[in-house]
């Protein structure tokens, strides 16, 4: 078994006898410091909960707009989002096609792409 098995086993098989020693683990989790650290290694360090858990964080509303916040307010963050989406042409489209909506934005584009279109890169 590889050292990140055997961590995920060692973090559920503690997530598990906390469990059996709580009847309400929610409660448990939620008041016990170790025990989410134990939890969210766990997850963090196994691709498919990790997953799993960003696909439940990004289906409620509530839990989508925390989550675009902490990424937004971290710089890798920021950074990944922006160089995938400068890597897809559908996805500039989408974000001009969004950002022409305001006023305001639609003439700083429009200023932009004179630069560019002047100069060969933006103002």
């Amino acid at each position: 078994m590889s050292l990140n098995k055997n961590v995920l086993a060692v973090a559920v098989l503690a997530f598990l006898l906390a469990v059996g020693c709580s009847s309400d683990v929610a409660k448990q989790l939620t008041s016990d410091p170790r025990l989410q650290a134990t939890v969210m290694d766990a997850i963090a360090s196994n691709g498919g909960l990790a997953s799993q858990m960003t696909d439940r964080l990004i289906a409620s509303d509530s839990t989508r707009a925390l989550l675009v916040d902490r990424l937004m307010t971290n710089a890798s963050g920021v950074q990944g989002v922006m160089t995938a989406v400068a890597k897809s042409a559908s996805m500039i489209d989408g974000v001009v096609g969004l950002a022409v909506q305001d006023s305001a934005m639609k003439n700083h584009l429009i200023a932009l792409m004179k630069g560019i279109q002047i100069t060969g890169r933006p103002k």
